[in-house]
């Protein structure tokens, strides 16, 4: 293909980020990150694509360069065995269940000391490790910088035994960053501070688009527009209860017409995704008004149409970290139904911008409410849009992180 001026895309700078959020607030992260400057920070998570953590990471580290900070973004290798387990272990934070055997316990720790050898770590200013894949990883490195924890589930009732073990790691950082303080723990010796995620509002998934690009874009999936669309947009998750939200659409489809669309894509360090997805498929097979999709082309571009379009968006979790989609959702000025269960309280302010509910029945009286109230839509969007406008955009989230490496490099 021969590339013209057409296809370059221009980069983003922190200072187009002023339009959004205001002059002062950009110039404080300018004078925030100034002692900052040229120390070298490495970021470490287990996949570079799927899930709202590499999307986070995607917008920060571009971030902290943009401020002269010299950050890295590094990805832990691992095989289909070290992620079915690392998925156990996910499930086991959040309390489930798991196996959590000598020999499991064997090849968790050999592949993160395995990646220790070329990840290279020693020479930086300080090191970001992002969740239970690679927080192992410090016992393989002679640490001579500060080590951060950043846990992004939800462990407010974590397994006892997979606890205990992961602990033992935990304890071995000089500081853990948790998304609210609802998951803090007492058990836990070092220092837990709250960093609650964000989103990046110049990103293609939540730029503002016509209703021209809306219908366009999900015309090519098949989506029609005759009726009010009810949408979930997450992995395809047990913890985001997708068979909940299939049975509280049947309950609200008895009394108002509307149409459900469940959209999910795949992760590299998710292996359980597709087994889940499929059996979505079976549930709705013989259901009308109900569209499945996974890992549709232009994703970013197709959330955002969806969640723009929507009349509601649920994120009927059962456990949930913090729910990016729900911020997302909010931004669009869109009223966000979410299960009331960790990170998403933080976001629903209850009756006000969407509602927070423990049940099917409760999700689907909720959602008949919005479907036949539009005007109660409007108001709930309109504060929707300025309640992330103030506390869940991308530069607030730099700002908190310049402050904490600040501290941990103390510098004033």
């Amino acid at each position: 293909m021969i590339l013209n001026k057409s296809h370059i895309t221009k980069m983003t700078t922190l200072d187009d980020y002023r339009k959004i959020v205001g002059n002062e607030k950009i110039d404080e992260i300018i004078k925030e990150a100034k002692p900052l400057k040229g120390k070298h920070v490495v970021h470490v998570n287990s996949t570079f694509y799927g899930g709202g953590v590499a999307e986070l990471l995607d917008s920060l580290i571009y971030l902290m360069n943009q401020v002269g900070i010299n950050a890295e973004w590094r990805l832990l290798k691992g095989n289909l065995s070290f992620f079915e387990i690392t998925k156990s272990f996910h499930n086991g934070s959040q309390g489930a269940d798991i196996e959590l055997s000598p020999k499991i316990k064997r090849i968790y720790e050999e592949v993160n000391r395995h990646n220790s050898v070329f990840m290279r770590l020693e020479k930086s200013d300080a090191v970001i490790i992002h969740d239970p894949q690679v927080l192992a990883s410090i016992k393989f490195h002679k640490k001579r910088q500060p080590w951060v924890w950043r846990c992004h589930i939800d462990i407010s009732s974590p397994n006892k035994k997979l606890w205990n073990y992961l602990k033992d790691f935990i304890n071995l950082y000089d500081e853990m960053i948790i998304s609210g303080d609802c998951y803090h723990k007492k058990d836990v010796k070092i220092p837990q501070t709250v960093i609650m995620p964000s989103i990046d509002p110049l990103k293609d998934k939540n730029r503002k688009l016509s209703k021209q690009k809306i219908e366009s874009t999900l015309s090519v999936l098949g989506i029609k527009f005759n009726k009010p669309i009810i949408s979930q947009i997450s992995r395809f998750d047990y913890w985001k209860d997708p068979c909940g939200v299939i049975e509280a659409f049947k309950k609200a489809k008895k009394k108002t017409d509307c149409q459900l669309i469940l959209l999910g894509n795949s992760a590299t360090d998710d292996p359980e995704g597709l087994k889940i997805y499929y059996e979505v498929l079976e549930k709705t097979k013989k259901m009308k008004d109900v569209t499945v999709l996974l890992n549709v082309d232009n994703n970013d571009l197709v959330v955002n149409a969806l969640q723009s379009i929507s009349a509601v968006v649920l994120q009927k979790s059962v456990r949930e970290g913090f729910g990016l989609t729900v911020t997302e959702a909010l931004w669009k000025s869109t009223p966000v139904i979410g299960g009331n269960t960790g990170g998403i309280p933080y976001q629903i302010v209850d009756g006000e911008n969407g509602y927070l509910v423990n049940s099917v029945n409760e999700c689907a009286d909720r959602m008949v409410t919005l479907l036949e109230d539009e005007k109660l839509r409007r108001a709930m969007g309109k504060y929707a849009h300025e309640f992330v406008k103030e506390n869940f955009l991308v530069t607030r989230h730099l700002l908190d992180y310049i402050k904490l490496l600040k501290r941990m490099m103390k510098i004033k």
